[in-house]
């Protein structure tokens, strides 16, 4: 992806793929991190057609620690090589699933 404001790279993909669909990345099942970093990277390669953007979930990534982090990164490079903008989704107080991957994450 070229380096330009992020508007203008989500705008630009959305008319090359003609679509405004954003893939959401929560591995909720992956027990480890290389296992998020398959399934999500599987999911990017399989849908990179169709999607104007991508959205990782951060909370099951960072559950895995710092394995955890490096496969988020390897992640976003992927999606990045494939040309799909990223939107990190990296709230705080989420829904339970995602909450509780948070609190994994910082407690644990």
């Amino acid at each position: 992806m070229t380096s330009c404001p992020f508007w203008e790279a989500l705008s630009r993909r959305a008319s090359e793929v003609d679509s405004y669909l954003c893939v959401g990345l929560d591995p909720h099942r992956a027990s480890s991190a290389a296992e998020a970093e398959a399934v999500c990277v599987s999911i990017l390669e399989a849908t990179a057609a169709y999607v104007c953007c991508c959205k990782p979930n951060s909370a099951f990534f960072e559950a895995h620690g710092g394995a955890g982090m490096e496969a988020l990164k390897a992640v976003i490079a992927r999606a990045e090589e494939l040309g799909i903008p990223v939107v990190l989704d990296a709230k705080r107080g989420d829904v339970g699933s995602t909450a509780a991957k948070y609190a994994r994450a910082a407690f644990e």
